[in-house]
C-alpha cells in the first residue's frame, strides 16, 4: 500500500552515492555565475536551493524508478518520495489516504480467446484475419452481411449511402462498410467531417444495424489500430477485417457467427496532494506531473531497438522538483503568503491524456474552498537564453497586466493565450479556472532514454522559480480574479497526416519554423537537414511560424515529393523532401 514507505528508504539509501556524483556534475555550472545570480533572482531563495532541485531530480530521474510509468513500482516510489517532502513541511493531508488521491486507469483494452467470427464453416483468426474496435460491445450476433458503402450520410455533400437501400433490407444485418471515403482519407477530403469511425457505427446503428464490420478495400486508408486503452462501445459488436482476401468475401452477403469479449485492464495511480491551510476561502493550486515514460511505450521518440529506461529528468522531474521548491518557499514565507490557502499537487496520468489533473478537478477536496488560479510546472530544466514559455495568458484578464514580454532582469517570455495544450492546465481551464503553463521548451531529448538528470539547467530553473515566486506574491495583492474563455489554437490548427521528422523549436519568435531536434531515418535527416536550421518555404507555402507550417504540412500526405528551403548560418537552402 502506499502508505508504507520502505520503497522510498530502500531507494534514499541506494542512490545517496549518484547524487553526490551528479552534485560534482553540475558544480561547475552552479559556480559560473551562481554567486552572482542571487542579485539577479526575482524572489529570493532559501539557500541550498540547487542541492535540493539537484536531489529531487537526481531522485526522480533515477534508474531505480525506472521512468515512473503509472502502475509500477517506479511511479509508487516517486510518489512516496514527493509524499515523503510534503511530511517534512507539515503540509495538511487533505485526501483519504494520507496525501494520496487515488484514481483507476485504463492501461489497455484485451480480447479474450471467445472472440470468434465465422464465415459459413471457416473460422477467422484473431488478430490474424480480424479484431474488435474500441466501439465495440461484448455480445454475440448471427445474420446475414449487407455491404453499405462508406456508411455515411452526407446530403448536404450529395452522398447519402443509406438513402438508396431499402430498411428491411438493412434491419436487423451486420453492416460492411469500408473505412475509406469516395476521395479517401486525408486532411483535404471533402467528407473529412464523416470520416469517424465511431459516428459510422453510431449511424449504422440508427439504419438497423445489429453489427458492423469495417474493411479497408481501398489504399487511401489507413487500418485502425489493434491497440487501444478504453472501450467506447455503441452497444453493438464492432470488428475489423484485416485479411483483405476475407474483406472482399464477405462483403458480399455472407451468413456469419460473430462473437466478441473486450475487456478493460485498470491499474492504480496516485496524484499527491499537499495543503497550506491559511484559513481562506480561495486556493491557489501549484502542480506538475511526476509520471513518465517508464521503458518507452507509443509515446516515445527513441528509435533504437534496445528497450531502455525513458528516465524523463525534465518532462517532468524538473517540473515536480520545481513545485516542490514552491512549497518550501511558500510555506517558509512568513507571511508573505497568507491570503490565500496553497495546494500542490504532483499528478499521475498526464502522459496518458491529463488523466490525473482530470481527476483531481472533479474531486477537489472541500477544504480547498474555491480555487483562485493554477500553475503548472511541465518541463522547466532546459532554458536557454534566459527563454521562457508562458501559456494560458488569456484565461484572465490579470495575466496580461503582470506578464509581459520581458520579465525580470533579461527574462524573455513568450506567451500564448489559449488555455488549452498538452499538460494539465487544460484541466483546470475547462473548470474554469485561470491557469498558467511554464514551459523552457523542448529538445532532442525529449520523449527519449537521453532525458537525463545531468542535462538539466539547474541556474535556470531556479532562475525560473523565482519568478513565478514573485508573480504568486503579486497575486496576492490582486484584488479581482476573473476567468475568461480563450480561443483555441487547436481548433484553428490545420489537420495534417505527414511530418518531416523534426522537433520544432517552440521559443524560435523570428520568421520561419526553427529546428531543436531531426529524427534519425525520417524525411529531414535523409534530406540533410540539422538541428539550428530554420525551414522558410515548403512546397508553395512560405513559412513564417508554426501555424504556416502546419498549413504547408497539411497539402500533403504519405509518398508526396516537396521542395523545401531551409537557412543554416544565414544561408539558403533548397532540398527534396519525400514523406
Amino acid at each position: 500500500m502506499v502508505g508504507c514507505w520502505p520503497y522510498f528508504l530502500y531507494l534514499t539509501a541506494d542512490i545517496d552515492v549518484m547524487i553526490k556524483f551528479k552534485l560534482l556534475v553540475f558544480s561547475l555550472a552552479l559556480t559560473v555565475g551562481f554567486s552572482a545570480m542571487g542579485q539577479n533572482m526575482c524572489f529570493p531563495m532559501m539557500g541550498g536551493v540547487e542541492d535540493r532541485l539537484v536531489k529531487d531530480i537526481g531522485i526522480l530521474a533515477s534508474p531505480k524508478l525506472m521512468g515512473r510509468e503509472p502502475g509500477t513500482e517506479g511511479a509508487l516510489m516517486a510518489a512516496q518520495y514527493v509524499a515523503s517532502e510534503f511530511a517534512k513541511l507539515n503540509l495538511r493531508s487533505v485526501t483519504s489516504s494520507e496525501y494520496y488521491q487515488e484514481f483507476s486507469i485504463s492501461k489497455e483494452v484485451t480480447f479474450s480467446k471467445e472472440n470468434l467470427l465465422v464465415v459459413k464453416k471457416d473460422t477467422l483468426a484473431l488478430f490474424t484475419d480480424f479484431f474488435p474496435l474500441k466501439y465495440s460491445s461484448s455480445s454475440r450476433v448471427e445474420g446475414k452481411t449487407v455491404f453499405v458503402d462508406y456508411g455515411i450520410s452526407a446530403p448536404d455533400l450529395g452522398l447519402d449511402n443509406y438513402k438508396k437501400l431499402k430498411p428491411k433490407k438493412l434491419k436487423d444485418k451486420i453492416f460492411v462498410i469500408d473505412i475509406s471515403s469516395p476521395d479517401g482519407v486525408h486532411p483535404h477530403s471533402k467528407y473529412v467531417n464523416h470520416h469517424d469511425l465511431g459516428e459510422r457505427v453510431k449511424l449504422a446503428k440508427q439504419n438497423g444495424a445489429k453489427a458492423v464490420i469495417f474493411v479497408n478495400l481501398q489504399d487511401d486508408a489507413s487500418d485502425p489500430n489493434p491497440s487501444y486503452r478504453k472501450i467506447k462501445s455503441k452497444d453493438i459488436p464492432v470488428v475489423f477485417i484485416q485479411n483483405v482476401k476475407w474483406a472482399k468475401k464477405i462483403k458480399k452477403g455472407k451468413e456469419i457467427i460473430l462473437n466478441t469479449k473486450l475487456s478493460e485492464r485498470k491499474i492504480e495511480a496516485f496524484n499527491v496532494v499537499g495543503f497550506l491551510n491559511n484559513g481562506a476561502d480561495e486556493t491557489v493550486v501549484i502542480g506538475a506531473h511526476y509520471d513518465h515514460l517508464g521503458w518507452g511505450g507509443s509515446s516515445s521518440l527513441y528509435a533504437g531497438k534496445e528497450k531502455k529506461i525513458h528516465y524523463g529528468a525534465d518532462d517532468n522531474a524538473s517540473g515536480t522538483a520545481g513545485m516542490m521548491e514552491m512549497a518550501r518557499t511558500i510555506k517558509a514565507g512568513d507571511g508573505t503568503f497568507n491570503r490565500f490557502n496553497y495546494a500542490f499537487v504532483a499528478f499521475s496520468g498526464e502522459e496518458m491524456g491529463l488523466l490525473g489533473s482530470s481527476y483531481f478537478v472533479k474531486h477537489m477536496p472541500k477544504q480547498f474552498g474555491r480555487v483562485r488560479y493554477m500553475i503548472n510546472f511541465d518541463m522547466i530544466g532546459r532554458m536557454k537564453n534566459q527563454e521562457l514559455a508562458v501559456n494560458g495568458v488569456g484565461t484572465s484578464p490579470i495575466w496580461e497586466e503582470l506578464i509581459t514580454s520581458k520579465g525580470c532582469n533579461g527574462l524573455s517570455i513568450k506567451t500564448s493565450k489559449s488555455g488549452v495544450g498538452p499538460s494539465d492546465h487544460t484541466s483546470f481551464y475547462y473548470q474554469e479556472i485561470p491557469a498558467l503553463h511554464f514551459f523552457t521548451g523542448t529538445h532532442p531529448d525529449y520523449h527519449k532514454p537521453t532525458d537525463l538528470a545531468e542535462r538539466i539547467n539547474i541556474k535556470g530553473e531556479i532562475f525560473l522559480i523565482s519568478y513565478v515566486l514573485k508573480l504568486v506574491q503579486q497575486l496576492e495583492e490582486v484584488e479581482k480574479m476573473e476567468f475568461t474563455q480563450t480561443k483555441e489554437q487547436s481548433e484553428a490548427a490545420p489537420r495534417f497526416t505527414v511530418t518531416l521528422g523534426v522537433m520544432p523549436d517552440y521559443m524560435f519568435d523570428g520568421e520561419g519554423m526553427k529546428i531543436d531536434g531531426v529524427t534519425e531515418d525520417k524525411p529531414a535527416a535523409k534530406a540533410g537537414m540539422k538541428a539550428g536550421d530554420i525551414v522558410t518555404q515548403m512546397g508553395d507555402v512560405k513559412v513564417v511560424d508554426m501555424m504556416s507550417y502546419m498549413k504547408a504540412l497539411s497539402r500533403h500526405k504519405k509518398g508526396d515529393k516537396v521542395e523545401v528551403i531551409y537557412q543554416r548560418e544565414g544561408k539558403d537552402t533548397t532540398v527534396k523532401v519525400q514523406f
